[in-house]
């Protein structure tokens, strides 16, 4: 049988791989579809090293993915669930507090939180940048060799992303999501 470590390391790589797929995709449901695969494999991860501060927060996030998969249903496009995520993210992420290095996590979650539920991804990209800088830091301090990769890809990611689908998108003058979904309503 496998040690924790090894479990971990298996999860960081296959996290990895989903990660770099996520700011690529120029669909807001797209982008929502590989963060909720690679979150459920981070918080694996996560689990795995005792670092529960980014797992707990990082189970918000995959819930709160969810839950913007489904903006469809009246249900979930209530502002309740941004006030909830919201609450439940900062409330975990002092529950699960260990050190400074948890405010990190705490800042880029509600940061994270806010620019997901507002459903434009060039912004979403441009937020991940310093985001991505604080979650670097807390995983790299606290141990984790593929977290700390991982959000040096998610940096790189989002940069390609900014040029390859933003520069694209401004000149086009193609409608963001946000816009989309105001129309249809």
């Amino acid at each position: 049988m496998m040690n924790t470590a090894v479990w971990a390391n298996v999860f960081g790589v296959l996290g990895i791989v989903t990660t770099a797929v996520i700011y690529q995709q120029k669909e807001n449901r797209k982008m929502l579809i590989w963060k909720l695969i690679s979150d459920a494999l981070w918080i694996v991860h996560y689990l795995f090293l005792g670092a529960y501060s980014v797992a707990v927060v990082t189970v918000v996030a995959l819930v709160r993915s969810g839950v913007l998969l489904c903006q469809n249903h009246a249900w979930a496009r209530h502002k309740a669930w941004l006030w909830i995520f919201l609450g439940s993210s900062l409330g975990l992420s002092l529950m699960a507090w260990k050190d400074w290095t948890s405010s990190l996590v705490a800042i880029g979650s509600l940061a994270c939180i806010i620019v997901f539920w507002m459903g434009i991804p060039r912004i979403t990209r441009l937020v991940s940048i310093p985001v991505s800088v604080m979650f670097l830091m807390n995983v790299a301090l606290n141990g984790s060799v593929w977290g700390t990769l991982n959000e040096s890809f998610l940096l790189l990611s989002a940069v390609v992303g900014m040029i390859r689908l933003d520069r694209r998108t401004e000149s086009s003058g193609e409608k963001t999501f946000v816009e989309k979904r105001s129309e249809s309503a």
